[in-house]
């Protein structure tokens, strides 16, 4: 779905109006779900994909315009100004909210109806007063009996698209052209991708003050000589290892962690740079024009891999502690105090390319316009590195001797 359609004459736009009205739209709490199989990113998704927001001039669609930084009526031109003053961010106590089963967060969640597709296996979300409705990515009719009501979180905040997605190519290009290791045909450019759609999606973010107590040992390296019986004289590095204890204090601030499955995890661990400072409220006219996707890991589920991110952090400030030349941890205990969290929705433009009968995902930060994403690996320049490697250790071994 191209959120900037060219209007054509005001005939045809008021007929396509009055089709679209007779339309049954499926309302979302906050948008579509994401999950769906790598090759439907080469669907044509239709204008009831993504959240609308009407003209108040024409009654047309009007889509957020990432260069303007407005909404803008893709039929009449009309603008509506919107609020990107950055927000004073509240937090949520995650020791008040975890206390609570799903089913009792009202205050925080909104209510909507999940159905599987028995076609596709992708999850749309209804109105619990809907009773009939079609896939949204394949358009097969949707069974309601299999349908399920749950609750969702409403998002915090939000970042705005920023980067435009006409500059999406030109960001790809340049991304390609600096992987060394990739195919010389691929890098010459020529490569089509699937077109660029833009998603918002879930993420998690946890502030947390943690205090570690670790028992470790720190380890002095010194020079040791010794003579054979010709008189030859050989050195030797020996550590001497002393035991040690201590404590360290560790704040965190918006650890950052995906709320949502629909992308692989190598991509999704990477999408951690993210101007956070620019957050604004939630606002759903942000979405107008865009698929937003529904978190599939709740809060509890997001603080574990949280707390695997912090105790990277932890143990390089143990070894910090431990000092010397060399560091060995043996035990560590943490208490994480204070946790908070929010839920916020990110920018990306998502797109495939293929080479050689192979697809490739990768996305595009819809803030910056940074890459991330999977690419085909040339195997004679991986051969011919690695053995470039190995001939300069062997003469550098060589050299020494």
């Amino acid at each position: 779905m191209c959120p900037h359609l060219p209007p054509s004459s005001a005939q045809h736009h008021r007929r396509r109006h009055l089709e679209r009205k007779t339309r049954t739209c499926c309302q979302k709490p906050y948008g579509l779900p994401l999950s769906y199989p790598l090759t439907a990113l080469t669907m044509d998704l239709s204008i009831n994909d993504a959240l609308q927001t009407k003209c108040p001039a024409c009654g047309g669609m009007m889509a957020y315009s990432p260069k303007r930084k407005m909404l803008e009526c893709i039929y009449c031109g009309s603008t509506k100004e919107l609020d990107l003053t950055p927000a004073a961010v509240k937090e949520n106590s995650y020791d008040q909210w975890a206390e609570q089963s799903d089913e009792n967060l009202n205050e925080q969640t909104v209510s909507t109806v999940e159905v599987k597709c028995q076609q596709c296996g992708a999850f749309t979300t209804l109105p619990p007063e809907k009773s009939s409705a079609t896939c949204a990515f394949c358009g097969t009719p949707l069974i309601m009996q299999n349908a399920k009501e749950r609750r969702f979180w409403q998002p915090n905040y939000i970042l705005p698209f920023e980067f435009a997605k006409d500059k999406c190519n030109d960001s790809f290009n340049g991304w390609l052209s600096r992987k060394w290791f990739a195919p010389s045909k691929l890098k010459r450019g020529g490569v089509q991708t699937d077109g660029f759609k833009g998603v918002y999606l879930p993420f998690w973010t946890y502030d947390a003050d943690t205090v570690t107590r670790y028992t470790g040992e720190r380890g002095i390296d010194r020079r040791e000589e010794s003579q054979d019986e010709k008189g030859n004289t050989t050195s030797r590095t020996v550590t001497d290892w002393k035991t040690t204890r201590g404590t360290v204090q560790v704040g965190f601030d918006d650890v950052i962690v995906p709320a949502t499955k629909a992308l692989p995890n190598s991509i999704l661990n990477d999408l951690v740079l993210w101007d956070l400072n620019k957050l604004v409220p939630y606002n759903p006219e942000f979405l107008a024009g865009f698929i937003t996707d529904l978190y599939t890991i709740g809060f509890r589920e997001g603080l574990t891999a949280a707390k695997g991110k912090m105790e990277n952090e932890i143990e390089e400030r143990v070894k910090e502690d431990i000092g010397g030349d060399r560091q060995r941890i043996t035990e560590m205990y943490t208490m994480y105090n204070n946790v908070m969290f929010k839920l916020i929705l990110l920018p990306l433009w998502i797109s495939v390319f293929h080479f050689n009968g192979k697809a490739y995902q990768f996305v595009v930060n819809g803030r910056t316009g940074k890459i991330t994403g999977n690419y085909p690996l040339d195997k004679l320049k991986v051969t011919l590195t690695i053995l470039a490697c190995v001939v300069v250790a062997l003469l550098f071994y060589f050299w020494l001797c």
